[in-house]
């Protein structure tokens, strides 16, 4: 990892850019950060994109689609190094990933971010294919539309919604994994950041971030312990 933590770091800001898809060759839509049209994000593209903190911004407010288009489009040897630095987060090895990261110009909350958005991609397939067969005849928690996934107005709605947070807060173990994988992922990143954050010192300052955004600590306590269970 030591090795590769500058290739990573390369990466981490590539990945941070949320864009359109590998496909994207042959769709009017490019992918962000492809200077060259060809559908892959290489080391020399991710580096430039890492000077770019509204591309960075973009990426972490992007819909899991997006931000699957992009991981899928960068270099293996990129998409394999931040694997690496996301297997890390949250064990003895985090601290000097870190370390690296920062030496390296990338800043330890970029990093989180980036770990954190990892994991969340990498289980992005599995969760599709959970989402399809919560859809086949069973519908899932909050989804208004019924579309297989959970919006940011949706959730929006369900949290100022004590008859679907009452539902949710009592269901079954299945059909709460089932609301949080339907999540769209920069939600779902942000819950699993909130329940890492459960029972460590940083609970506090989470609490605080929550009721600043509407939710009071019972519910923030209730969904961290619900994502931790899943």
């Amino acid at each position: 990892m030591t090795i590769s933590l500058k290739t990573t770091i390369t990466a981490l800001s590539a990945l941070l850019l949320c864009t359109m898809t590998v496909s994207a060759q042959t769709d009017a839509n490019p992918i962000i950060a492809d200077l060259d049209g060809n559908g892959r994000i290489s080391r020399t593209e991710a580096e430039t994109m890492m000077n770019s903190p509204s591309l960075k911004s973009e990426l972490f407010n992007a819909s899991a689609e997006q931000q699957g288009r992009f991981y899928n489009a960068l270099e293996n040897s990129i998409r394999v190094r931040l694997l690496k630095l996301s297997r890390a987060y949250n064990t003895p090895r985090w601290s000097m990933a870190v370390e690296l990261c920062e030496r390296n110009g990338l800043s330890a909350i970029d990093a989180e971010r980036i770990a954190l958005a990892m994991r969340a991609n990498a289980s992005l397939s599995s969760s599709n294919s959970k989402t399809k067969s919560a859809n086949d005849g069973v519908p899932i928690i909050a989804d208004l539309d019924s579309n297989g996934r959970i919006s940011r107005a949706e959730a929006e709605n369900m949290m100022n919604s004590p008859s679907l947070k009452s539902e949710l807060f009592n269901a079954s173990v299945e059909d709460q994994g089932r609301f949080y994988n339907a999540l769209e992922n920069n939600i779902r990143v942000r819950l699993l950041k909130l329940a890492r954050a459960y029972g460590t010192p940083r609970w506090t300052l989470a609490i605080e971030m929550c009721e600043r955004n509407g939710l009071s600590a019972e519910d923030a306590e209730r969904i961290a312990i619900a994502m931790q269970k899943k």
